[in-house]
Parts: structure tokens; sequence; C-alpha cells
């Protein structure tokens, strides 16, 4: 296709000093994630003007929103995966398809998310244990967020796809705009500012589908048109079923990946809420205060993955070898220095989001014992962005379930129940467990790394080769 940005020779990632090239599709990602975890810091700061009840009604909501997003990053990630070792295999014709038929598969998913939860809502926010008095505030929220699923998930796919190619800019542009959509359009929904009706906790989630849903039209205009990274063809109809089952070869384990973190917070939230919900509410600040603090860490994941898929199918094992020296030289650099900032600050972050002492204190006790794993939590994120192109997805599925049910919220159980050191009973003893869990999983993940990046030649993991759009007669034919 004439015009195309994805040709046989676009596999930007596969030449170049590595070190840069990391560097180059990592950062722009760093300044997109910035914006939309520092605005959405900025929408906990005005739910928590609202007051003490709305802010706790965020922290049951989190875990929710966290599971569907984290299931569209899984399947958006088997999409990068897959497109990403087309395009450095040379293939842009299947490449092009397959990044349509990834969002088509997203936006099939989010129908079906949004039947389900509007069914069983009150039921899962049951399990979490969701006091009464707060399921108003809830259901005021999440029946929103519900209703704008596609607008909400489908923007995660269609930016990972653009980093497919290599371009990391553009992705982290969008999200940089529609932090700044978000920002301006909450303050003025939640508390019926210029002229806008007062719509308290509601208003923070439309706000949040009008920006997303923004990005997704310009994030469809840029794939579709501007650069021709999609098809819409018979073919691309015909080639559906097939390239269901290949990403989602890659997408199972990689959602699986995303999903177990949302599960291990469901866990800790259910667990924290026998101790109030102010202890919920502390956790919920502090927990995106550390998401804040982990933005270089994600960027890495991100930038990691493209450069993976696109050298294991140019067959390039001396840069994949490269890749492993930088990756622990970034992670170790930046966890001491967010460890440092964080215990710098020391006690006064509760209190720019409530005055409720008891949320200060348990926000600030949070973000001071986590903090003590970050110096390994980067090896963790490069390790899981780099098993799923490498092709050992299961692998990468089985080190986050390792990582966030196993430790964090196994430990965070026995700990907290003083079931094996008394004295960490409570709440102390769920924040110790996930600054372990950080520190033990970094070493196992660092280990896989440098076991698996290829030395000498290119194993494409312990699978089969995803099935060609054509067959060897019409490609014969053709050639």
């Amino acid at each position: 296709m004439r015009g195309s940005s994805v040709q046989k020779d676009s596999a930007q990632l596969t030449k170049g000093p590595v070190g840069p090239i990391l560097w180059r599709v990592s950062w722009p990602m760093s300044m997109g994630l910035f914006s939309i975890i520092a605005f959405n810091i900025v929408d906990t700061f005005y739910i928590g003007q609202l007051g003490a009840d709305q802010l706790a009604a965020m922290g049951f909501c989190f875990p929710v929103i966290f599971i569907m997003g984290s299931l569209s990053m899984g399947l958006s990630n088997g999409g990068l995966s897959v497109v990403s070792r087309a395009i450095g295999e040379g293939n842009p014709d299947r490449a092009r398809r397959l990044v349509t038929n990834t969002i088509v598969l997203v936006s099939l998913l989010s129908f079906v998310l949004m039947g389900m939860m509007y069914w069983l809502s009150d039921e899962v926010f049951a399990l979490l244990r969701t006091p009464d008095n707060l399921m108003p505030y809830v259901h005021q929220y999440m029946n929103v967020w519900y209703a704008g699923l596609l607008f909400l998930i489908t923007p995660i796919a269609a930016n990972t796809l653009i980093r497919a190619n290599g371009e990391a800019l553009v992705p982290s542009i969008m999200m940089v705009v529609a932090a700044v959509i978000n920002a301006v359009l909450s303050p003025l929904m939640i508390f019926g500012m210029a002229g806008f009706p007062e719509l308290g906790m509601a208003g923070a989630a439309y706000a949040t589908i009008i920006a997303r849903g923004t990005i997704l039209v310009v994030a469809i205009y840029y794939l579709g048109i501007r650069h021709r990274m999609m098809e819409l063809s018979w073919r691309a109809v015909q080639a559906l079923p097939r390239h269901i089952r290949s990403i989602l070869r890659f997408a199972a384990p990689a959602a699986l990946a995303q999903m177990v973190a949302p599960f291990s917070t469901a866990i800790v939230v259910i667990l924290l809420a026998g101790y109030g919900q102010n202890a919920v509410a502390g956790f919920t600040v502090g927990a995106r205060i550390e998401t804040f603090m982990l933005i270089p860490f994600f960027a890495l994941q991100t930038g990691v993955s493209p450069f993976v898929g696109q050298n294991v199918g140019a067959r390039l094992p001396t840069r994949l070898a490269e890749a492993e020296g930088w990756i622990w030289k970034f992670a170790l650099f930046w966890g001491l220095i967010s460890m440092i900032l964080l215990m710098s600050f020391g006690g006064a972050i509760g209190s720019w989001f409530t005055d409720d002492p008891e949320i200060i204190a348990f926000t600030d006790q949070y973000l001071f014992v986590v903090s003590f794993g970050y110096i390994l939590a980067g090896v963790f994120q490069a390790g899981i962005g780099v098993l799923n192109p490498l092709g050992f997805p299961l692998l990468g599925a089985g080190l986050s379930v390792f990582r966030y049910i196993a430790l964090y919220a196994g430990l965070a159980w026995l700990l907290s129940s003083g079931m094996i050191f008394p004295a960490l009973a409570g709440p102390e003893g769920v924040f110790i467990a996930a600054a372990a869990a950080w520190i033990i999983a970094g070493l196992v993940a660092g280990l896989f790394i440098h076991r698996l990046l290829p030395k000498s030649g290119v194993a494409s993991g312990p699978h089969q080769q995803d099935a060609p759009d054509q067959s060897p007669l019409h490609a014969a034919r053709v050639k």
C-alpha cells in the first residue's frame, strides 16, 4: 500500500546504538505516563475535597477500574508483540491487518465488560467489603465508567499499536493531550463551575471519558488514514479468526500478567477494609503516588517490548544481549533516586490530599515503607516487557502471578494477620509485604532476563511461529 509507514524497511529499532534507541522509545512514554498519572492524582485531590467518604469510595473503585484497564493492556501488548515481530520480519501487509484486528478485538471486549459489570457490579463491590454508606458514591462514579468503556480502554490499544512501529513520541503527546483535557474538565464537572452542572464523583468519570474519547479519534486517524497502519479489507476480515488466535497466544498470558496486579490490589483493599475505611483511603492516595514514582519503569517496559520484538524478528541477538546491561543500569539508578525522594518528604505527602490525620498517617507510612522496594522494581517491570515479545509469554505471566499474588497478597495476609511476626500485625504488615515483593520478584526477573535473552542465535520461544496471512501456494503465485 503506497504511502504506508509500515514498510519492509520500517523496523526502526534494529539499527543504531542500543542505549540511545531504548532511551528514544522510552522517554516519550515517561512524558505521557507522567501526565496521565499526574492528573489522576489531581482527580484524587479533587475527590478528596468532596469528603473522606468519597475518597474512601475511590479506594474501592480503584481495583475494579484497574482490572478492566489491565485486561485491555494485556490484549494490546499481545497485539504489539505480533505486530512488532511482523515488522521485524519484513511483512508490512500482515502487520497492517494485525493492527486492525487488535483494535476490533479490544472494542468487542469493551462491550462484553460493560454488560458483565452492569450485571455483577454490586456483587463485585460486596466481595471487596465496601461499606454500605459508600455504595451511593461508588454507583455515582462506576455507572458512568461502565457506560463509557469503549472510549476508556480502546485508546490504550490504539496507542500501544502506534508504538509497535517504533514511534514513541506521538502516543505520548496524545496521552498528554488527554491528561490536559481531563484536568481542565474534572473540577468544572465535579464542582459545577463555569456553567457546568455539579456532578460530584460522576463528573470525574465524565471528564475522563471525554478526554480519552478525544484521543481515540485522533489515534484511529493517525493509524488508519495518515500513516495507513490499518487495512480495512475483506482479507482482514478473513484473517480475523487466525489473528485472534495469534494475538491471544501472546495476549492471554500478557493479560494475566497485567490483571494479577489489580487482583492483588483488591485483596489488599479487602485486608485493609478490616482496619477501617480510612486505611483504604490512605492506601489509595499512597498507591497513586507510588504509581507516579514508578513511571520511568513503566516507560522502560513499554520501550523494551517493541525493541525486543523487532530484534527477535530480525534475528539480531547481540543487540538483545546489549539491552540487558542498559536495563540494569537504569533500573538501579532510578530505583535509588525514587527511594531517596520519597523518604525526603517524610510524612508530608498525605496532607496534600486531605486534612484527616488518620488518612494522612496511613498514606505516609505506606510510602515510606514501600520505597525500600523500588531499588529492584524496575528490573521486574523490564522483565515483563522482555519475556512476552521474546517468546515466553507464559513465563512473563507466571512472574507477575509470583510477584503480585504469591508475594504481595500472600505476604500481606500472613504479616497483617500476625501469623509470622505478631509485631507486624495490621496495616504495617501489608505495607512491608509490598516492599518485599518488589525486591524478591526483581531478583527473579533479573535472573530470567540474563538467562533468556539470547547471546547467539535467536530462539523465538516455546511456541510455534504465527501462521502467515497467505498460504504458501498463494505466496508463490504472488511471486
